[in-house]
């Protein structure tokens, strides 16, 4: 049948047409774009894989520029460590140098010079190696991190430390070389100090044997001094005599009557600017200053005692009273003093000394690195209401009365003071080992019964004593084949006699070098050993610091950086190695560090590399046309639609059968 109502074959070859152009279409995009998805209707289940891998990919090369920035830090900061190390492997030339006793005053004086520039240019340097305004070696920056990863905890962290001269131990303050004691005490000398009980430098304090009555009134300290400084030229230490004495804060003044310092009559007045004036005016050998806080400071350069008294100088917030002075000591080259007594525990033959002789010069015992030794602590815990700082800082309550539990609050607070502490004990034993069998087992220490029955000579002393396994006593001999107990952590050591007291024990030496009477029971306490982190002087300040064994103490003058590398002495120049080849290992320790982080970061780069590359590729997979698919589908697409287009020519062109017919 033949009609013109519906041209079926021109529609079917149309709707053909059509999609062979969108074929063509889709190749055209694929093949230009190189991608098999170019929009979400093309594979909507493959957008989100697209979407995610994408994202990942993209973040994994902002995490490998983070490596790469971690990488070019610790390579900087090396770099300049590096520079550091060449100069302190000059500075220890130059210690070498200094070492030799042939060298003059003005060789010295030159080689030190050259040090000091070094140690400025360190300084200079840990100021100077930035990344990205990040100072890497000054420490004010711990620690830095680097996200290299896609997660939130890929972090790589890389430590930063200080490394200027004074974290390398090579600097400190000036004032750590000149050391104020605590007020000096009253004493009769008249029972005679030797010259030799108190060292100073390894050398005799004293020129000659004191025996003066310095008890209160007698300007202790100023006399004192005079008999430090007769000695100077032997042990190469000045000192120096001042006093000090703060008032009360008074909101106003109110004074109801006179009162005198130093013998000298101080009239009533209105205010405290007025009463500082009178004093000034009136009062010899004292200056006064009126402080921010409304109170007064009496002072003089001597040393020379003050003396407060009259009808009522508790209404100028004096209290009445003889105040003896203070010394300072320095050494003359400018080097750290050591001062101690003369006993066997710090290396001398004999116990001629004791530190209580020091204690009543104001000084507790001070090595030349400025550890300082305290005398025997007190029987009393230290509690919340004890007065003990340390830097300034408040000491907190102890466990017990021991020197360990001592020590173990003093380093609760070590991070705010800069300051550790140790403790030790020390027992010498005076034996009879005629008496050992009577002892048995009557002798206890620290409760354990020990049995010395069998015991002849200090070697099965020792082994018996050691056997009952004491806490961390441990007996051993000392250089003169003395039985001795020593306890590391300044634990108590109490001796008991269950029998007669003074069978086999007869005799003790404390831990000051101080012989102590045998009795039914006796407990020897500890001392306490403070350390500065930075090799200053420790403060010791507070009304109660002997409940830690100590006098009160302090740097004397304001601390200013300088170096503490000093070639002014053959000796002194020959110590200074240690300190130098402890900075040596200390910077490289540090480009270890360093060192040990970028390779971490390269193992860490190099897996990212490789997931990228996998990223990328398992996109590609996902994203990426085929191009030979697509090319044979264009080819395909391009000869049907002109094959098409050519039979929908021959389909139109049926119409002309029909005119024909009518015509």
């Amino acid at each position: 049948m033949l009609n013109i109502g519906n041209l079926t074959a021109s529609q079917f070859i149309q709707r053909n047409m059509s999609e062979q152009i969108k074929e063509i279409t889709e190749s055209t995009e694929r093949l230009s774009s190189g991608k098999r998805i170019n929009n979400a209707s093309d594979d909507p289940s493959s957008i989100g894989p697209i979407s995610r891998l994408n994202a990942q990919i993209l973040t994994l090369g902002e995490a490998i520029s983070n490596g790469a920035n971690g990488k070019i830090l610790a390579q900087t900061a090396d770099d300049g460590l590096k520079t550091i190390n060449n100069l302190l492997s000059r500075i220890r030339e130059l210690a070498v140098q200094g070492s030799s006793s042939t060298l003059t005053t003005a060789d010295r004086n030159t080689l030190q010079v050259e040090i000091d520039a070094y140690l400025s240019e360190i300084d200079d340097l840990t100021k100077l190696i930035n990344f990205n305004a990040i100072k890497l070696l000054d420490g004010s920056t711990e620690k830095v991190n680097f996200l290299v990863g896609e997660n939130k905890d890929d972090n790589i962290s890389i430590s930063l430390t200080k490394s200027d001269s004074t974290a390398l131990g090579l600097s400190g303050s000036s004032g750590v070389k000149e050391f104020t004691s605590g007020r000096v005490t009253s004493f009769n000398y008249s029972s005679n100090l030797a010259a030799s009980d108190i060292k100073i430098n390894g050398q005799n304090a004293l020129a000659a044997t004191l025996t003066s009555n310095l008890t209160s009134g007698n300007n202790t300290a100023a006399a004192l001094v005079t008999a430090i400084n007769a000695n100077s030229n032997t042990h190469g230490a000045t000192a120096t005599g001042f006093n000090k004495l703060t008032s009360a804060a008074k909101s106003s003044l109110s004074m109801s009557n006179t009162f005198t310092i130093n013998t000298n009559v101080i009239s009533v007045q209105t205010s405290l600017e007025n009463l500082v004036t009178e004093i000034n005016q009136e009062a010899g050998g004292v200056t006064a200053t009126l402080n921010s806080d409304n109170t007064i400071t009496l002072s003089n350069t001597t040393g020379n005692d003050i003396v407060i008294g009259g009808n009522a100088p508790t209404d100028a917030g004096f209290t009445a009273g003889t105040y003896l002075g203070y010394i300072k000591l320095a050494n003359v080259d400018g080097t750290f003093v050591k001062i101690e007594a003369m006993t066997k525990a710090n290396g001398y033959a004999s116990n001629s000394g004791n530190i209580d002789d020091l204690a009543r010069f104001g000084f507790n015992e001070v090595d030349s690195s400025t550890v300082i030794r305290s005398d025997l602590v007190s029987n009393n815990a230290l509690t919340a209401s004890h007065d003990i700082k340390i830097n300034d800082v408040n000491i907190g309550v102890s466990d017990s009365a021991t020197a360990a539990a001592k020590v173990i609050a003093i380093n609760a607070v070590s991070s705010s003071t800069n300051v550790t502490a140790s403790g030790s004990n020390l027992v010498t034993l005076d034996l009879n080992f005629s008496e050992a069998s009577a002892a048995a087992s009557n002798i206890s220490i620290n409760g354990n019964a020990i049995n010395f029955s069998s015991v002849t000579n200090e070697a099965e002393t020792i082994t018996a004593i050691n056997n009952a396994s004491i806490g961390d006593i441990i007996a051993s001999a000392n250089s003169d084949g003395e039985v001795q107990l020593a306890s590391a952590s300044g634990a108590d050591i109490l001796i008991a006699h269950g029998g007669t007291a003074g069978v086999f024990f007869d005799g003790h030496t404390d831990a000051t070098g101080a012989t102590i009477s045998v009795g039914s029971s006796i407990r020897f306490k500890g001392q306490i050993l403070l350390t500065h982190t930075a090799g200053d002087v420790v403060k010791i300040s507070g009304d109660d610091v002997g409940e830690l064994g100590f006098q009160a103490q302090a740097s004397s003058s304001s601390s200013t950086p300088g170096s503490i590398i000093s070639v002014s002495s053959s000796s002194n120049a020959s110590s200074a190695l240690t300190t130098i080849d402890t900075a040596i290992d200390t910077i490289a320790n540090t480009r270890a560090k360093f060192g040990a982080s970028e390779n971490a970061i390269d193992h860490r780069l190099n897996y990212l590399l490789n997931f990228k590359n996998n990223s990328t590729l398992r996109l590609s997979k996902i994203e990426d046309a085929d191009f030979a698919l697509e090319t044979a589908r264009l080819t395909k697409a391009q000869i049907m639609s002109k094959a098409a287009s050519s039979m929908l020519a021959q389909a139109n062109s049926s119409g002309e059968v029909f005119l024909r017919l009518i015509n």
